[in-house]
């Protein structure tokens, strides 16, 4: 005699129904109470591939830099801040250390050939970065999304990487401007998934 999986019912062995299960076989009293086993592995399968699903992004930190890709960025995050009910962190890092790579033709490495204090010049470069991040936090507030803003004085992709410890999703744009030159620091982008486990999402 077998007992039915389902209903518990004894049946003799010549009789009882015999089909795959999972990885090996079945024997039910009757056709309907395999069609109910068949039904209860599909749920389990489907409520396991849910479990097993990252959660929507909801903290989301963004690097913000002033350039075409940058400001793409925030408008992307927005957009996704959108869908989740999410908040963005804006985030400017101004590394000092990078100020002597500026370009030569620039305002502030004008000043540093005429001997302008560095402090002088960190701190124009931080009212640039507020201005900048100024412009996508009326993005924020212009969709109804909830966030912060903030400058850092420290190495960019270690900053942006601190930031996104208690993050979901990093996203920043492919190429950058000024200090932040992919031209003369290499990517920052690939810099950023090299000191952070969460997923970065570049936009061009």
């Amino acid at each position: 005699m077998l007992k039915c999986p389902v209903c518990g019912v004894h049946v003799p062995k010549e009789v009882a129904l015999e089909l795959p299960a999972g990885k090996g076989r079945e024997s039910y009293c009757s056709l309907a109470c395999a069609i109910s086993a068949e039904k209860e592995r599909e749920q389990a399968g489907a409520a396991a591939a849910a479990h097993a699903l990252p959660r929507p992004p909801r903290e989301i930190v963004v690097a913000v830099d002033g350039s075409g890709p940058a400001l793409r960025a925030v408008e992307l995050a927005v957009s996704l801040a959108k869908l989740t009910d999410g908040r963005l962190t804006l985030i400017h890092a101004i590394d000092p250390a990078l100020v002597r790579l500026l370009p030569l033709d620039s305002a502030l490495a004008s000043a540093a050939r005429l001997g302008l204090d560095i402090r002088q010049m960190e701190e124009t470069l931080r009212k640039d970065a507020e201005r900048q991040l100024d412009r996508c936090g009326r993005i924020c507030e212009g969709a109804g999304v909830r966030h912060t803003s903030r400058v850092e004085m420290e190495q960019p992709a270690r900053a942006i990487a601190e930031a996104a410890k208690k993050a979901d999703l990093v996203v920043m744009g492919s190429r950058g401007l000024g200090a932040f030159s992919g031209a003369a620091l290499g990517s920052l982008s690939h810099r950023v998934i090299g000191e952070t486990d969460k997923p970065v999402l570049v936009v061009h």
